[in-house]
């Protein structure tokens, strides 16, 4: 049985005419596709997918999508945990991406059905989840990358046309310490502690990372050693200058470690943050607010990529 999840209010979705009909003509009477607006609809369609013995589940949606309905299937569904098909439904989909998997959503489920329907195994992969205050993700970043989003978020229409242009302003800014590269910057106090460890390297930095998956959007593999050791996550906390990173930012594109310093570059399983004020934060596209951030690796999902 496969159960196929979509999210009405994802802009990728909507700007899509037609998508949850033409995944209800591709799964036919081997599932079902439901749309959820609310997580009381979400959790009650994944309990009635979980009791029909589901064993694939898609996600029709943007990250924020794939965010919630993830967080609910480890809180309520239980071992073993089905595998996971991204359906691509967002507008930019940066997981999607990382974990190497294109097309559009009705596409991505046609290659996920023509494989079972072979009696085929649909080639997966396994990807350690990140944890953020109960939340179940991939992707954390605060300070320069929540601001960033923020940015993006107010912009004229959410893509990756925009966001690359919005990078493009970022590192000509930096380069001139223009204003906007201040307020992107902006250091922060916080107390950091990391697998129980309080690391002398940083104490107000202004680019905090957290992540599974290595490209934290547009190309910029910020957490350039995420996935290379199970069980662990790649955190990164700097510094550096907005100019020294703005010169390197072919260093991050090459998924090669920053140079200078204060700078912090390693893996962890568990780090706690104590934002001396409240900080804006994002897990995978959603934006948070909270002064005290405990992050440990979560799970191990399947995705399917077809």
């Amino acid at each position: 049985m496969i159960g196929v999840i979509v999210n009405p209010n994802a802009l990728g979705v909507r700007r899509r005419r037609g998508l949850r009909g033409r995944l209800e003509a591709l799964v036919g009477r081997r599932g079902e596709v439901v749309e959820t607006r609310t997580p009381a609809e979400l959790s009650s369609v994944l309990a009635r997918f979980r009791a029909a013995g589901a064993q694939l589940l898609a996600i029709c949606g943007g990250d924020g999508t794939n965010l919630a309905t993830i967080t609910e299937l480890v809180r309520g569904w239980g071992p073993p945990l089905p595998t996971i098909a991204i359906l691509r439904g967002g507008t930019v989909n940066t997981v999607a991406q990382n974990l190497g998997i294109h097309g559009e959503p009705d596409q991505i489920l046609q290659r996920v059905l023509e494989r079972m329907d072979r009696g085929e195994e649909v080639p997966s992969r396994g990807q350690d989840l990140l944890t953020v205050n109960g939340l179940h993700g991939f992707l954390f970043a605060s300070l320069m990358g929540a601001r960033f989003l923020e940015a993006y978020y107010g912009g004229p229409r959410p893509g990756p046309a925009w966001a690359a242009a919005l990078a493009a302003r970022t590192i000509a800014s930096s380069l001139w310490q223009g204003p906007f590269s201040r307020w992107l910057f902006a250091p922060a106090d916080l107390d950091l502690e990391v697998d129980g460890q309080r690391p002398a390297e940083v104490t107000r930095p202004r680019l905090l990372v957290a992540s599974t998956v290595p490209d934290v959007g547009i190309g910029m593999r910020v957490a350039w050693q995420a996935g290379m050791q199970p069980g662990r996550f790649h955190l990164v906390a700097t510094e550096l200058s907005t100019t020294q990173m703005a010169l390197q930012v072919h260093r991050v594109v090459g998924g090669r470690p920053l140079h200078g310093g204060p700078h912090l570059d390693r893996l962890a399983q568990r780090a706690r943050i104590h934002f001396h004020s409240p900080e804006t934060y994002t897990l995978d596209g959603e934006l948070f607010r909270e002064s005290d951030v405990e992050i440990s690796v979560g799970p191990r999902l399947w995705i399917a990529r077809p």
